[in-house]
């Protein structure tokens, strides 16, 4: 008779078991690990593929394929006389019709994307079917074909909403703002024109809006300029109607800064839109208006945003926007009035602009300040001064102010770069008030002659280096010093180059004095024995 293994023996044995069976678990464990970081990665690559190639690429290459196929089939029938007028029209909807039908099918099977493809393509062939009906065969009048049109881009709409499809949308987009330039008429009726182009925009831009369709936001603006530009170019519009024929773009503008203020999807891009759509609206009233009409319109923007910025300001995402766009249209309200004063309308933009941009940690707005700047630059640049009292004056008074301010302002904002700042802005105000004095020089000389303007001008020229090396301290600028020095020297350069084969003897013993006066007096200010 076997003993019974002992409760010691008994302990032992389970206690191997559990080891044995926590071995086999790791093993599991292991495995199951593997499986799932490897061949899910293998298995989702491989599905990316199929979507990409199967779901997406095929069927929106194919049904415009399809189409220009039932195109050439059409021509080709009509060339060998087998279908009448009347036939290939009737085609041309059953067609669309059965496109329909299959579009709905694919859905109904959760096939979106084909089904999708196959209800959009459908209203571009019930557009072109439409078109050669009334252009082509004359079996409709215009009216009829415009209100058949019409029902096609409303069937757009309604597929694009019920089965949020972008590219429905898009396609309706496109062919409704065209529509009316497949309708041959005569005398077109502008007012009409004017409406469908606005209702059609506003409708699509709202669509884009609430489904979030990014790229029909762009298209819908984008081609209703197009559509603008070429009836502006078809159509002899007469002088009563220029205000009616501009007001789309108008309206445009207020489309999408309405959407701007209550939408919250893409703000972004919203913003940019609002930016070019502003440049694009100038651009039209300019050409359409005379300056003081022109004037209405830009006076009227740069309140509408002075008063969305108010209602707005501690919004950081949109006040940006509206003081952008509210400058853009102070300064072309301001241009349109008083052009003279274009140059410091921008340079105040600019400081604006770098205003917003450290408030609101905006590089775009960075962008804006300095481009604007630049601008001004050249307009200031571009002029002499012809005298004390002109506009002229202005003009380099107030842009040497804002740089040196900008300057200041930099610094104290962005401590870290300060000497970077300063390495590269000190000179630069340097060299503007070296330009700034030599057309003083000019001034002050009057008829004196070439003998006393050179001399005034190096006078001139030495006042500053001395005024940037004696401000340099108490600025704590030590780039200021350095900079005054090196006036000086290029000061004796000139004279020594320049002036001395033009002058007398005795103006040369006089700038020759003054700059060995002044250099002595600062070589002992800044002796450091």
């Amino acid at each position: 008779m076997e003993s019974k293994p002992s409760l010691e023996e008994r302990v032992q044995h389970l206690e191997n078991r559990v080891r044995h069976l926590e071995k086999k678990l790791d093993i599991i464990r292991t495995d199951s690990k593997e499986t799932l970081t490897v061949n899910p990665s293998k298995l989702q690559k491989s599905i990316e593929w199929d979507v990409l190639i199967f779901h997406k690429i095929l069927p929106r290459l194919f049904i415009l394929v399809f189409i220009i196929g039932v195109l050439w089939g059409f021509k080709a029938a009509s060339d060998y006389g087998f279908l009448t007028e009347n036939v290939k029209v009737a085609l041309g909807y059953l067609v669309a019709a059965t496109l329909i039908f299959l579009g709905m099918l694919q859905l109904k099977q959760k096939r979106t994307v084909l089904g999708q493809v196959l209800l959009g393509g459908s209203i571009p062939i019930l557009m072109l079917t439409t078109f050669a009906m009334h252009q082509l065969y004359d079996i409709t009048g215009p009216e009829f074909s415009f209100i058949l049109n019409v029902l096609w881009i409303g069937l757009g709409l309604y597929f694009t909403f019920k089965y949020k499809s972008q590219g429905i949308g898009i396609v309706s987009s496109v062919g409704g703002v065209f529509v009316p330039f497949l309708i041959e008429s005569t005398s077109p009726n502008i007012p009409v024109f004017v409406f469908y182009e606005t209702i059609l925009y506003v409708f699509f831009i709202w669509l884009a809006l609430r489904q979030r369709y990014t790229i029909l936001y762009y298209i819908s603006a984008v081609f209703l300029n197009i559509a603008l530009l070429l009836f502006f170019i078809t159509v002899n519009i007469p002088e009563e109607y220029k205000w009616i024929s501009v007001s789309p773009i108008i309206f445009q503008q207020l489309a999408l800064l309405s959407g701007f203020l209550k939408s919250h999807h893409f703000l972004k891009q919203q913003a940019y839109t609002l930016l070019s759509s502003i440049i694009l609206t100038s651009l039209w009233v300019q050409a359409a208006f005379t300056d003081k009409e022109s004037s209405i319109v830009f006076g009227a923007i740069a309140l509408l945003y002075a008063a969305c910025y108010y209602l707005n300001i501690t919004d950081v995402k949109r006040a940006p926007i509206y003081i952008a766009n509210g400058l853009i249209g102070f300064l072309l309200f301001v241009e349109m009035l008083a052009d003279n004063l274009t140059p410091e309308v921008l340079i105040g933009s600019s400081i604006v602009y770098m205003f917003v941009s450290k408030k609101y940690k905006s590089f775009f707005h960075a962008l804006l300040s300095g481009f604007t700047y630049i601008i001004a630059f050249f307009l200031v640049f571009d002029k002499s001064i012809t005298a004390w009292i002109s506009w002229e004056m202005l003009h380099w008074t107030v842009f040497i102010a804002a740089t040196g301010y900008a300057l200041h302002f930099l610094v104290s904002t962005k401590k870290k770069d300060g000497r970077i700042i300063y390495n590269f802005g000190v000179p630069y105000l340097a060299i503007l008030l070296l330009m700034f004095t030599t057309l003083l020089s000019e001034l002050l000389a009057g008829n004196a002659g070439e003998n006393t303007e050179r001399f005034i001008m190096s006078t001139l020229w030495i006042a500053i280096a001395v005024l940037f090396m004696v401000l340099s301290r108490p600025l704590s600028i030590r780039q200021g010093k350095y900079v005054g020095a090196g006036i000086l020297f290029f000061t004796l350069a000139k004279i020594i180059i320049v002036d001395i084969p033009f002058v007398s003897i005795a103006v040369r013993a006089m700038m020759f004095i003054l700059l060995g006066i002044v250099g002595l007096i600062v070589s002992r200010a800044y002796d450091k024995k």
